[in-house]
């Protein structure tokens, strides 16, 4: 029932177009434009509109006239498509739900990929961003006894910080590397590993560890460290790249008692 009305509406705008633009209907004549020969015939059928142009040529004095159709011209309306095709890529228009066509093609704008910037190419160049601060852990916590081994623990780990830099967002990793003790009695080393305490080593106390220092002689000492990062840098979802060189940051300070040790008699009785 949709199909009879929409193509039946299609015919009825389109004949009365084609009146409008047209000269007049045959039945519509009158006896001059008939002898004249610009009356259209319009036949509406049930898919098509013809239109015909009858002319009359008058002949010379004691001769008859001609009569001749000249041209003819057939309009189709365009076929009806079905619901089944409108999710199609040829079906972009639809009235009442019937497809009609597709749409003109969108323009399309191609746009050159920007190219963030170069980075630098040393660490120390890197502005704005900056390592996390290590800690340091003391075994035994905060004191100590001399000639047995105490056990430093560095606390840092790899980090990233996000930011901006030369206007592109920008991803900063650091790297712990280089750890670099000075224990406050004028002894110092600088090692490659953060340390970890004695229970996750499977050790006893004052066991001897891969950062373990053993003091002299009683005191209070001030504990220092320097950690060196690392850093690698990246623009959005690119591949991480590595500075040369480093960054470094120093820990706060920590104070150990390292004790007297007094020899001490026992009655056995």
């Amino acid at each position: 029932m949709r199909r009879a009305v929409v193509v039946l509406l299609t015919l009825t705008v389109s004949a009365a177009t084609l009146a409008l633009s047209a000269p007049p209907g045959y039945a519509g004549c009158s006896q001059a434009q008939r002898t004249a020969g610009v009356c259209v015939d319009i036949d509406i059928g049930d898919d098509e509109v013809r239109v015909e142009r009858s002319e009359s040529t008058p002949g010379a004095p004691g001769t008859p006239g001609t009569s001749q159709t000249t041209s003819s011209s057939t309009w189709e309306p365009p076929p009806l498509r079905m619901e089944a095709e409108l999710g199609s890529a040829e079906c972009e228009i639809k009235i009442d739900g019937l497809c009609r066509g597709a749409a003109p093609p969108k323009p399309t704008t191609t746009e050159s990929a920007a190219t963030p910037p170069t980075p630098p190419r040393y660490a120390s160049e890197l502005e704005g961003f900056r390592p996390d601060r290590p800690g340091i852990t003391v075994e035994p916590a905060g004191w100590s006894m001399p000639r047995l081994p105490t056990n430093f623990v560095a606390r840092a780990d790899t980090h990233r910080e996000d930011g901006e830099l030369l206007g592109w967002p920008v991803e900063v990793r650091f790297r712990p590397v280089t750890y670099h003790w000075q224990y406050g009695d004028g002894g110092g080393r600088s090692v490659t590993t953060r340390g970890s305490d004695w229970s996750s080593q499977g050790k006893r106390q004052f066991d001897t560890t891969a950062t373990s220092y053993v003091y002299r002689a009683p005191g209070t000492y001030t504990v220092s460290l320097q950690v060196d990062y690392a850093v690698d840098i990246r623009f959005e979802n690119d591949e991480f790249e590595q500075l040369d060189g480093t960054v470094s940051a120093a820990a706060p300070s920590v104070r150990i008692d390292v004790l007297t040790v007094s020899p001490l008699v026992v009655d056995g009785n």
